[in-house]
């Protein structure tokens, strides 16, 4: 049975119509308006840990219920869309790779110009930031073996984006044979779905979502929406690590979180103040380990929720119920953290000392900050 609803945003209102969940709608998402006159709103999830901050617990279950859906037949690379998806990627991975006898890798498309040997690049025509960066994973993971590709997003409208990594990834992958898109949300309608399955001869192409559906959009403000000064459009020349993700990695690497403070010193969940409650806070792509850290949090039995910062500009009001806006000097550019709650003592988690060193949050929130060590 079929259910409608009518969002009203400031920028206009959203006629939704859900045509199969495994949520209701009101558990796995709410709706904002963007600062982004290529599509003015925005589909924001509940079970995440991005905008909106979330139980650990209750993402690890987002990722077993869309694990339960994929099924693949040999050995497989999960590739995470950037930025929002790069820890749910990263998620389905390790879920897949606990369920499966064949081996499962993890990578994600990148907003980072590491200096790397690129394998092909796309453009997500309605994102404010269009570029992704696939990198080369020949070092890391022999892609020769490779015959499986998940694809994770948050969630899918028209497919384009995919689709442009699909035909990508076929090129690039010499003996792929299947591909899946998963994603929490899937907005497109099965006539498109059957579009782009029937678009290669030589892979086949499969679905898999915890709510499907379809959507209008309906612009009732004529103001202009513009994006705002010093928006993050481009490729960040800050410094970044390829041993989490952007250049394919094992399972086994992925899954090291050991944080230090900036002085050096071990974070153990174990050794935190258990009558303080918290939230971990991740920065932009760098999501997965944070996850992981507040994930053994909650099991040791603190109180923590789990979000992360990002670059997308978002206007305040509806869903959004706090912005704190901050200018990152390393990215030349803003960069945002949406819905921080009150009373939580955050702890703010870095990729590397650089983008920490960069980060003007810490000191913002009076907070406290540690950096990812090595994997090896």
């Amino acid at each position: 049975m079929h259910q409608q609803f009518r969002v009203a945003l400031t920028t206009g209102h959203l006629d939704v119509q859900v045509e199969q969940s495994d949520y209701a709608m009101s558990v796995l998402l709410e709706f904002a308006s963007r600062e982004n006159p290529k599509r003015s709103f925005l589909f924001l999830s509940k079970v995440l840990g991005k905008y909106i901050p979330c139980l650990p617990s209750a993402i690890r279950k987002t990722h077993h219920e869309l694990n339960k859906k994929i099924r693949i037949n040999g050995n497989c690379l999960v590739l995470g869309i950037a930025e929002t998806a790069t820890g749910l990627g990263a998620g389905v991975a390790d879920t897949l790779s606990r369920n499966s006898p064949y081996n499962v890798y993890y990578s994600q498309t990148t907003r980072f110009d590491c200096n790397e040997k690129i394998a092909f690049e796309i453009f997500e025509s309605h994102s404010h930031a269009p570029q992704h960066l696939i990198y080369d994973m020949g070092e890391n993971i022999d892609i020769s073996t490779i015959t499986e590709v998940v694809l994770v997003d948050d969630e899918i409208s028209t497919g384009q984006t995919l689709n442009q990594i699909t035909l990508g990834i076929a090129n690039y992958l010499p003996n792929l044979q299947r591909v899946h898109w998963a994603s929490l949300v899937n907005w497109m309608p099965e006539k498109t779905q059957a579009i782009f399955s029937g678009m290669s001869n030589r892979i086949t192409i499969h679905f898999h979502s915890l709510l499907r559906g379809e959507y209008r959009f309906s612009r009732t403000n004529s103001k202009f929406i513009q994006l705002p000064p010093s928006t993050a459009t481009g490729l960040s020349k800050l410094r970044c690590r390829t041993d989490i993700g952007r250049m394919g990695t094992t399972m086994a690497k992925l899954n090291c979180h050991t944080f230090y403070s900036p002085g050096g010193q071990k974070i153990v969940p174990e050794e935190l103040p258990k009558t303080a409650a918290y939230v971990v806070v991740g920065s932009g792509e760098f999501n997965y380990q944070p996850f992981l850290f507040a994930e053994a949090m909650e099991s040791v039995g603190l109180n923590v929720l789990v979000q992360s910062t990002g670059r997308s500009p978002i206007s305040q009001g509806g869903s959004i119920l706090s912005k704190l806006k901050f200018y990152d000097s390393g990215n030349k550019a803003n960069y945002y953290l949406y819905n921080l709650p009150e009373n939580r003592t955050p702890i703010l988690l870095y990729e590397n000392r650089e983008q920490f060193d960069h980060c003007p949050l810490p000191k913002l929130l009076n907070a406290q900050a540690a950096i990812l060590g090595n994997s090896e």
